[in-house]
Formats: structure tokens, C-alpha cells, sequence
């Protein structure tokens, strides 16, 4: 009896381990993370001591891994400082993908250029990425945000806002440019004219994963990246599926990103390039209060890599 019941201790120790050493990734269905929802479809993720955590959105994403149920996080470059900033010990992994285009700002006529903005309503959704961008446009456009009526809209409800006429302009993803172009809307604004500022990433809480198991995520990801690329025949009908994306907007999203493969991760890495981009993000999110308080961007990079080298 004694044996059998030490043999149970055993079996449940053994368990609990395995359950500890699967890493949880949380993501939002974003296009520039395909290549994890790939390998998810493929159920291989799992095959690798890995999960993947869906969230609506990246505030879910941002409130999962403050409350410790996610080891890894693919979010936006100043999400990651924010979160950085709040008290975690962030390591960046990588670059998944630059929004150039990806990003935009709609708005019905006559609006024709972002400096009409004034006195306007503009739906963004409530997110850190979405004040930034917010800022951005508002920053360009020489207005401040009490020129503006920001309405809280999530992307979900921004076609029917602006069918409705609940608002005049939106910032929102390219994939929903299709349908907002259809009500008439026109693109005046996106990514491309704050180049290299819209970044996505993938971090992860350095107590928790160890780095063998930050190289293993970086492997799969670059090998699924590499799938993805020369087989999309194949593969994009599972992204249409996955991330509700039917053909046309998943080539207007997928125009207007950078993926981030081995070599553009090695450049921004060896050549400074991504601490620049990090602290450049950083200083305005501080300049308009979108930090609470100040982060350590050049601590967020690979403990190989020094302030300006890797």
C-alpha cells in the first residue's frame, strides 16, 4: 500500500513538471504572428513544450501576462515597453513583423488629409497600440487630442460605426480597409509615414523560460516562417480560417508588413538598429504620458547583446 501510494506521489510530481515546462505564448489573431498559428494548426507547438494562448485583443494579452498566466507575449514594440515598464525583467526575442501599411487611418469625405481632423470623431480601438498610433496621427496632423472626439470602438464594430455614421474617421488594421473603402472611406494615413515605429514582438519573462527554450521558440519560428513563404498555396487557407481573413484582405494586410525572418532579425540586432527603434519609441511614450513611468528599452535586449551590438 505504502508503495502504491508513493507511487501516486510520484506519478502527480512528474505531472505537475510536465505542466510547468509547456510555455504558454499569448497572442491576438494578427497576421504578422502567422507563423505560430501555422505551427499551431499543425499541431506542432505542442510537440515543442509549447502553447498558444488567444486573447481578443492585446490588452488580453498585456493582462494574462502581468497576472502570470503567460511565460511569452507577441505584442507591438510599445506594448512590450509598457510592459516592461510596469516592473517585469523582459527579454525580446525577436522581431515578427513591421507594419508599413498594415497600420492605417480611414475617414469618410470630404476629410482628405489628417490636418481636416479637427472638431471630427474618430473610432480607434482601446488598446496601447491604438493610443499610440492616436498620438501619431494626432502628432502629424499638428492637433492635439482635445481637437478631436475619440470614441472607443473595437474593430469588430468599426464598419458599422462608420455605415451608421457614428464617425467620421477610424484607425484601424488594413484587413478592414476593404469593407470601409466600400462605405466610401479613403485611406489618408498609415504606418509607412511613421517608418519602423509599428513593431511586433515577441518577448518573454526571463525567470520563466530558460534559454534553451528561447532559442527553441526562435527556431520554430523561423522554420515556420520559411514553410509559410514557400508554400502559401497551402498554407493561407488555414490563415483565412484561423484569423477570419478571407484572400483579399489577407494580401492588403500581408502588403503592408516586413516579416520579421532570420535576416532582418540579425541586421536590427548586429547593426543597432532595434535599440535605436526601442528607444525612439520609448522617449515619445514618455513625452505623451503613454508611460506610467520610465522603462529600460537596451535591457529588453538578448543578454549577448550589448547596448549597440549582438
Amino acid at each position: 500500500m505504502r508503495r502504491v501510494v508513493l507511487l501516486l506521489v510520484c506519478l502527480t510530481l512528474l505531472a505537475c513538471q510536465g505542466e510547468q515546462e509547456e510555455l504558454r505564448i499569448g497572442g491576438n489573431r494578427w497576421l504578422g504572428y502567422a507563423p505560430f498559428y501555422l505551427t499551431d494548426e499543425l499541431q506542432q507547438l505542442q510537440a515543442s513544450g509549447l502553447r498558444l494562448v488567444e486573447y481578443p485583443n492585446a490588452t488580453g494579452v498585456l493582462r494574462g501576462f502581468r497576472n502570470g498566466l503567460l511565460d511569452a507575449a507577441l505584442l507591438t514594440l510599445d506594448e512590450a515597453l509598457a510592459l516592461q515598464s510596469s516592473g517585469l525583467d523582459l527579454e525580446l526575442l525577436l522581431v515578427t513583423d513591421i507594419s508599413a501599411g498594415a497600420d492605417a487611418l480611414f475617414a469618410r469625405p470630404p476629410i482628405m488629409r489628417i490636418s481636416e481632423l479637427k472638431g471630427q470623431r474618430i473610432g480607434v480601438e482601446n488598446t496601447a497600440l491604438g493610443a499610440f498610433m492616436l498620438a501619431r496621427v494626432l502628432d502629424k496632423a499638428g492637433l492635439q487630442r482635445s481637437d478631436v472626439k475619440v470614441i472607443d470602438l473595437p474593430v469588430h464594430e468599426q464598419v458599422g460605426a462608420l455605415r451608421h455614421a457614428r464617425i467620421d474617421a477610424v484607425i484601424s488594421f488594413a484587413s478592414e480597409g476593404p469593407a470601409l473603402e466600400a462605405l466610401g472611406a479613403r485611406r489618408i494615413f498609415d504606418s509607412r509615414e511613421i517608418p519602423e515605429e509599428i513593431i511586433d514582438v515577441l518577448v518573454v519573462e526571463r525567470s520563466r523560460v530558460d534559454e534553451e527554450s528561447r532559442e527553441r521558440i526562435k527556431q520554430l519560428w523561423y522554420e515556420s516562417l520559411d514553410n509559410w513563404q514557400q508554400n502559401r498555396a497551402r498554407s493561407d487557407p488555414h490563415l483565412h480560417t484561423r484569423l477570419n481573413l478571407d484572400p483579399q484582405s489577407l494580401k492588403v494586410t500581408l502588403d503592408g508588413l516586413v516579416m520579421g525572418d532570420r535576416a532582418l532579425n540579425q541586421q536590427m540586432l548586429n547593426e543597432g538598429l532595434l535599440l535605436q527603434r526601442m528607444q525612439r519609441v520609448h522617449q515619445y511614450m514618455l513625452d505623451y504620458q503613454l508611460l506610467k513611468q520610465p522603462g529600460q528599452p537596451e535591457a529588453m535586449l538578448p543578454a549577448a547583446c550589448g547596448r549597440r551590438e549582438c
